[in-house]
């Protein structure tokens, strides 16, 4: 439905003595977008009752709330990202090559999951698809904790069966994509999940320049115990996004380019058209603090034993409208 008539479905209910004044004959075809185009007419013309300003006015209201509570409800779990520009890249003083040269990147406001996708969320999604397993789920798989002649995850086991909440590892890019397209989300670009880390820093991480406070914010070689660990369990950012640092490596959308940050656009840049892997970001359990950087990039062309996702939606994908009858 044309979104510039979104009050009709509701005037139509409040007012249908307005237009169907003349009813026509029983038998006559009347067709729903003649109702429609006649209605609006009517509202908008000079012999409009002055009433119908009213019935605008409220029904407009109604709508309003309606799609404010779709939002919130379709954002449950997320933090929302402004529009704006946003310090992403590295100074020259710091990190490798591919980070530089920084710049002020402007974005359109996008909502972000709080914490990375779990163990729970992810199994059910593959549950309900029969699908996009985990190397360590795979049926069949060389992988399989259970089954495969490969023990890459196998001491993993007992975390896999024993925590739900912790993030899940071990599925590929096409898997996370699929994953986020399943909720009807998708997976943040490298720039939109660089902003949303820094939340507003310009700095090595979130909080700042020294890596000192870092086990406060993350989960890396230095404190994990090496093994992935509960999602939100540490301090935060400033945009109350969790394990943006640590815990696991999160796949983002771009195919990764080293290059890439000289050609970039300054407006909602994509990513480079090709490349080798697709980018990786935030650092894990498995790593060093250096690697949690918030500008540190990575890539990888396969699934790994710390490497998990989160999600992204805008404003408008969630309250896209879906065709429907009048």
């Amino acid at each position: 439905m044309n979104n510039k008539n979104n009050t009709l479905p509701f005037l139509l209910v409040l007012v249908p003595a307005l237009f169907f004044a003349n009813p026509p004959a029983a038998n006559a075809q009347f067709s729903r977008e003649s109702a429609k185009s006649g209605l609006l007419s009517y509202i908008q013309g000079p012999g409009a009752d002055p009433a119908c300003g009213v019935c605008l006015g409220a029904a407009q209201k109604f709508l309003d709330g309606k799609k404010k509570d779709e939002i919130v409800a379709k954002s449950a779990g997320m933090a929302l990202i402004a529009a704006g520009a946003y310090h992403v890249g590295s100074p020259d003083s710091l990190g490798d090559p591919d980070e530089h040269p920084a710049a002020k990147i402007t974005l359109d406001a996008f909502y972000i999951e709080k914490t990375e996708v779990t163990l729970k969320d992810y199994m059910q999604f593959v549950k309900t698809t029969a699908g996009n397993y985990p190397e360590w789920a795979a049926p069949n798989g060389k992988f399989n904790m259970e089954t495969g002649k490969d023990d890459y995850y196998r001491r993993l086991k007992a975390l896999v069966i024993t925590c739900d909440t912790c993030p899940v590892f071990g599925v590929s890019w096409q898997n996370a994509n699929a994953y986020c397209l399943w909720k009807k989300r998708r997976l943040p670009t490298e720039a939109e999940w660089e902003a949303a880390a820094r939340a507003g820093a310009k700095e090595a991480y979130s909080f700042g320049d020294l890596p000192l406070g870092a086990g406060t914010y993350a989960w890396t070689e230095e404190n994990s115990k090496n093994m992935p660990h509960p999602v939100g369990q540490k301090k935060p950012n400033k945009n109350g996004l969790y394990d943006m640092h640590g815990n696991v490596w999160e796949w983002v959308a771009d195919v990764y380019d080293k290059k890439y940050y000289s050609a970039r656009p300054a407006n909602n840049p994509a990513g480079p058209p090709q490349g080798k892997g697709h980018v990786i970001r935030g650092g894990s359990w498995a790593g060093d603090t250096e690697s949690a950087r918030s500008g540190n990039r990575a890539s990888s062309k396969s699934a790994n034993d710390d490497i998990g996702l989160r999600c992204v939606v805008t404003e408008a994908e969630l309250t896209k409208p879906r065709d429907r009858d009048f």
